[in-house]
This record gives C-alpha cells, sequence and structure tokens, in this order.
C-alpha cells in the first residue's frame, strides 16, 4: 500500500521517556521547588522543546535551554531504541523503501543523542523543529519531508506516537500508524493503522 516511510523518533524509535522525563523535571524542581505532576508535564509534551518551556513557566529560554540539555544528554546515554527497530530499519533498507523522520526534536537534539546515531544512516531526510515555522499537528513538516523524499501523500506512511503525530499526518492527507509500544494514550487515538510491533509495518507495504 505504501512506498514511503516516515517515522517519529520518541516513543516510536527510540524509547527516551524517562530521559525527557528526568530533563524537564531536573529544572522544574530548580525553578519551581517542586516536580510537576503528569498531568502538568503533559501540556508541554509533543511540542518543541522552546515551546514546552514557555509552557512550564521558563522566562529565559536560552539559559533553560542550556540547562535542560545538560540534564537531557544523561539521559540519552541509558536509552535504548524499541524493540525491533533495528531489525526494521535493516529490512526496509534492503527492501529500497525511501524512509525519512520527522520530529519535534531540534538538531542539536538529534545530534547529541547517542542511541539515535546508529539510524540515521537509513534515512534519505531528517525534518526537525528547525527547518519549519510551524510544527506538528501543522502539516509543514511532513509535507517537507515529503518533498525532500519525491514523495506524494497516498504512497507515505508516517508512524508516531501521539496524537500530535496524527493530526500533523492527518492535515497533510497521509495514513497513520500508531506505534502502540511507545504510546501512552493509544484508547484516545484514531489511527488509519496499529501496530503491536515494528514488523506489522511490513504487512502494508507495496513489495
Amino acid at each position: 500500500m505504501f512506498n514511503y516511510v516516515i517515522f517519529d523518533i520518541d516513543g516510536t524509535m527510540i524509547d527516551t521517556e524517562e530521559a525527557v522525563y528526568y530533563a524537564y523535571q531536573s529544572i522544574i524542581f530548580k525553578k519551581h521547588g517542586r516536580y510537576f505532576t503528569n498531568e502538568e508535564l503533559l501540556k508541554g509534551y509533543g511540542v518543541p522543546t522552546p515551546v514546552s518551556l514557555e509552557r512550564y513557566g521558563f522566562t529565559d529560554i536560552d539559559a533553560a535551554l542550556k540547562d535542560y540539555y545538560h540534564y537531557l544528554i544523561e539521559g540519552f546515554k541509558k536509552c535504548t531504541a524499541f524493540k525491533g527497530i533495528p531489525e526494521i530499519m535493516e529490512k526496509l533498507k534492503e527492501l529500497n523503501v525511501p524512509m525519512g523522520v520527522v520530529t519535534s526534536r531540534c538538531q542539536y537534539e538529534i545530534d547529541v543523542d547517542s542511541c539515535l546515531k546508529q539510524f540515521t544512516k537509513y534515512f534519505k531526510t531528517i525534518v526537525t523543529s528547525d527547518d519549519t515555522t510551524l510544527h506538528k499537528p501543522n502539516p509543514d513538516p511532513l509535507l517537507l519531508a515529503m518533498d525532500k523524499l519525491n514523495a506524494v501523500p497516498c504512497e507515505t506512511l508516517y508512524i508516531g506516537d501521539t496524537v500530535f503525530d496524527r493530526e500533523c499526518a492527518k492535515n497533510a492527507g497521509v495514513k497513520f500508524a500508531l506505534a502502540l509500544w511507545g504510546s501512552n494514550n493509544a484508547e484516545n487515538i484514531n489511527a488509519d493503522f496499529f501496530f503491536k510491533k515494528p514488523a506489522d509495518l511490513l504487512d502494508i507495504l507495496k513489495l
């Protein structure tokens, strides 16, 4: 059904939940003198980090970013890829399926992720929050990735774990597959496909 595959990163390829949680809570405690509840943290998820920091009450964003990255890099060292991701990447390469990434991370967050480095070689394009003015759920990042891949919406599948990913795909006219292995809100996301494991992708590719 599909000739092109575009992935989200966090919660889809890499299990970064603990690393991000640790980094945000560390600077939040320094700023507010307490840790945020999970409900409070949710308002900062799925958007570029500077936007998250604003929503968490930071005003000096540059200073907060520097502090955040200090803790994030520590956390990245402990991150691992989800089970089945290395194998599906290699399989898609063997099948000559063009792959891309659309993420809310900035380029720096890509560069410092020691776990992600093993996968960047597989992608023809990686679209970060630095590349577009508007971000997920706006379709612009996904449209840019498709443009770089010379892909058309009807032949493209976007795989992610959040409602922001789903809305981005919908707004771009692209089918969306929910990565159940990394999603914390699966019951509230109306995806076109529900993948229990990365290898499920092979069932719907045009091979």
